[in-house]
């Protein structure tokens, strides 16, 4: 007897599209490696020392210099557009670096600055005043001084941040062949992913995980979650420009959920082509088909940016003798962005726009059972198939405006949202009819966010003391059949926070905060922290931190009531506010060695104290509510290498973590877990040939898997290794762009889990989802620049 097995898309449409856009696509990767070889790009790693002077301290003048082993780049195009627009043409100025790495100009008034070369990374920045500034670029296009606005009073390099700022580049990601945010962390230290078969990828960070991590796009809180958990492989990064990651409570600056540290995603904000259009075609083994059309155009005092694409996934199962069933469920994304910015003289304007629809298919094993038809009676074969409709739209508007004598305001204003219907249907697999089940089998539900973030940043005595005040205003609304029977619920949190930086001596920073806070539903205590950082000639830096973490229970969490084959989860009313005290530390040190490179060496430590941690406990045989546990605390430290030489670059990193769990107030039954991790990266360009080669491996070591009932009990995930492998090379004065690899070379799947059951979760407890075994990708880029 045959079944229908049908995917998300009818199969014949995703064969007619394999053959028609992939198959060419990858034949062309084919003749293009094969192809001549274009001119060799400089094989040397160099970093660029832009130094602004005033006319007073040396006239006419701005260089640009190698810092780093004594080689230079030359010919690396240096553009200088000034900021006001009606002075942009007759002093807008390109020119070369020479044989020494030099290029000097007029600084006459504030401008943005851009290096290139090709092969590598591109600098932007913008200088407002005289002062001196350090550029690394390497044929990796790795940028070690990366720009960074997590946090921040302004635009700001990483190294002058208090806070330790992890920055993953647009270049990297297209090398990983990263599609979502779950592929884009999973290399990475700190990070340790999971996967849940309805809920999706989920993460945390030292130990934080779930509500405790607040991700944002541009600043934007994204809404969402199920079961505290956001899938992250909804969370499109094809048309962006970096990540950055900051470890650590900032509940001063982006109030709850931020306890355990922030994920920002930055979207492009600036092109100096005036035309810039991208198509991308992706292929992966595992059934993954994407492609994205992305532009950029700009004209005068204005940039738009334009991207929209589809992504489409066939599913995998790691038990393939169960027929339908499938443990990573099939899925088709669409999505499309807008974004509009107007940059004057003094202000900047943006306006921004995405739209995401993700249809998922979650389907049963087929099921004998008896059919009735005008009395007869026969055998027939059924399947319980979920359908989950997810939207995600998203829209902000943004303002700085810059006064004299460097004193700043920012505004933004943005909506999120979170809309998902998920609906049962019994399907006849002879037939194909499919039947609506009864109405408690279908859920709709609606997350709406509203968000108002301003600031006002004042400089006094010579920028030796900086002030920052600000108010942060949050509202939101959901509306769900599973949560008081899908009476709307409300919540609020209002909050004003302020904090000083005080850099009376050179090279050393202080910055004290504090936020106060009024929630709807909940007191808010004083939220605090303290950030000192001294830099020692940009070799030495230094950094400690200090911050309260605080989080409000989410409207799930209080009243949510979820039940189906895999989830048997109940909210909690009586819920307190989860509490915190974090210290983080971190000591980076970069040394460059004369005609061999440089070698970068950092050790950091942390240690994170919550109260009253929001988890499940379990109440019955698979059924969990939400309750606190009084204490959870995690602990440890990690240490980098890394050395970068002319065209080759490697990192490594490896991390000890403490975790203990405890639900009584002597501690009598403390649940303890140690696990290590380790990551390694390398990449070198093929002198020549061009060819960029990457390689991503990561050890994740036994992970503590906690039960709450009377007590607490641990349990354990097992260790695992992840290795990702990609070449790349450009053509045709870099209008194409090829990339292939392959990912997870060890082929995980599923990792055992042993001690406790999956919590809030049915099924087999005895291993956990991870990957979907070694897959083959390659990327296809054309490019157009005008």
């Amino acid at each position: 007897m045959q079944f229908d097995c049908s995917c998300v898309s009818h199969t014949p449409c995703t064969e007619r599209f394999k053959r028609l856009i992939f198959a060419p696509c990858l034949c062309a990767i084919l003749l293009l490696f094969s192809a001549g070889v274009l001119p060799a790009r400089n094989s040397v790693v160099n970093s660029v020392l832009v130094s602004v002077n005033s006319v007073a301290e040396m006239p006419d003048s701005i260089s640009v210099v190698r810092t780093d082993n004594n080689s230079a780049l030359p010919d690396a195009v240096v553009k200088i557009i000034p900021l006001n627009e009606q002075h942009r043409k007759p002093l807008e100025t390109v020119g070369l670096t020479n044989k020494d790495g030099v290029f000097a100009f007029a600084y006459t008034e504030p401008c943005v600055i851009l290096v290139s070369h090709i092969g590598f990374s591109t600098v932007i920045d913008t200088l407002r005043l005289p002062e001196t500034k350090r550029y690394f670029i390497s044929p990796t296009s790795k940028s070690i001084n990366d720009v960074v606005v997590t946090g921040q009073y302004s635009e700001n390099s990483a190294k002058n941040s208090l806070y330790e700022v992890k920055v993953i580049s647009s270049e990297t990601l297209k090398a990983k062949g990263a599609n979502n945010l779950r592929e884009a962390l999973q290399s990475e230290l700190k990070i340790d992913l999971g996967n849940d078969q309805v809920f999706g990828s989920t993460m945390s960070i030292n130990g934080i995980a779930g509500e405790g991590v607040k991700i944002m796009v541009d600043g934007v809180p994204i809404v969402g979650r199920l079961d505290g958990k956001l899938d992250l492989s909804q969370i499109n990064i094809n048309n962006i420009e970096r990540i950055e990651i900051v470890e650590g409570p900032l509940s001063v600056i982006y109030g709850t959920d931020a306890m355990g540290g922030v994920v920002n995603i930055i979207t492009k904000t600036f092109q100096t082509e005036k035309v810039n259009l991208n198509l991308k075609g992706y292929y992966e083994s595992v059934g993954q088909y994407n492609i994205e059309l992305n532009g950029g155009f700009a004209f005068k005092k204005n940039q738009i940016y334009l991207s929209g694409g589809r992504n489409f996934f066939n599913g995998f199962a790691s038990n393939k003798s169960i027929e339908r069933f499938q443990d990573w469920k099939p899925k088709e994304q669409y999505f499309a962005d807008a974004k509009y910015i107007y940059y004057g003289n003094r202000v900047r304007v943006s306006l921004s726009g995405s739209f995401f629809r993700e249809m998922l298919l979650d389907r049963s094993a087929p099921k004998q059972t008896l059919q009735y038809d005008n009395g007869d009676t026969s055998w027939t074969y059924v399947g319980a198939d979920y359908h989950s409709l997810t939207y995600r739209p998203r829209a902000a508007a943004s303002l700085m405006y810059r006064f004299k004598d460097n004193y700043q305001f920012d505004a933004l204003l943005a909506y999120s949202g979170f809309i998902r219907f998920r609906n049962l249907y019994s399907k006849n697999l002879v037939t194909l009819k499919e039947t609506l089940a009864d109405a408690s089998q279908q859920d709709t539900a609606v997350h709406h966010q509203i968000v108002f973030r301003s600031t006002y940043s004042m400089p006094a005595w010579k920028n030796r003391i900086n002030f920052q005040l600000g108010i942060d205003l949050n509202q939101e609304y959901l509306t769900q059949q599973r949560v008081q029977n899908g009476q709307q619920q409300k919540l609020g949190d209002y909050a004003a926070f302020g904090s000083v930086r005080v850099s009376l001596v050179p090279g050393l920073d202080v910055m004290p905060a504090i936020r106060f806070s009024y929630n709807t539903r909940f007191a808010v205590p004083l939220i605090p922290s303290v950030n000192l950082r001294y830099n020692y000639k940009d070799k030495l830096i230094f950094r400690i931190s200090y911050g309260r973490g605080y989080r409000a229970p989410s409207l799930k969490e209080l009243y949510l009531t979820f039940f189906d084959s895999n989830h048997n989860i109940k909210g909690n009313a009586d819920l307190r506010p989860e509490d915190g005290h974090c210290v983080n530390g971190s000591l980076t040190y970069n040394a460059p060695i004369k005609k061999s490179g440089t070698l970068n060496f950092g050790v950091s430590g942390f240690y994170n104290n919550q109260k009253n941690k929001i988890d499940l406990k379990l109440i019955g045989i698979n059924a969990y509510e939400y309750a606190n546990v009084k204490s959870y605390i995690t602990y440890g430290g990690n240490v980098s290498l890394g050395y970068q030489r002319k065209r080759f670059e490697i990192k490594s990193a490896v991390q000890l973590t403490w975790y203990n769990m405890s639900n009584t107030s002597s501690g009598s039954d403390k649940a303890k877990m140690f696990s290590p991790d380790f990551t390694a990266s390398a990449s070198y360009l093929i002198p020549k040939a061009e060819i960029g080669v990457n390689v991503f491996y990561k050890y994740n070591g036994q992970k503590p898997l906690f039960s709450v009932n009377s007590s607490v009990q641990a349990g354990t995930r097992a260790a695992y290794h992840w290795l990702d492998v990609s070449f790349s090379r450009n053509f045709w004065k870099n209008r194409i762009q090829v990339i292939v690899g392959a990912k997870n070379l060890v082929g995980v799947v599923n990792v055992a889990t042993s001690g406790v059951t999956m919590i809030g979760h049915g099924g087999d407890a005895n291993f956990m989802n991870i990957g979907w075994g070694r897959t083959f990708f390659s990327t296809l880029v054309l490019h157009f620049g005008k």
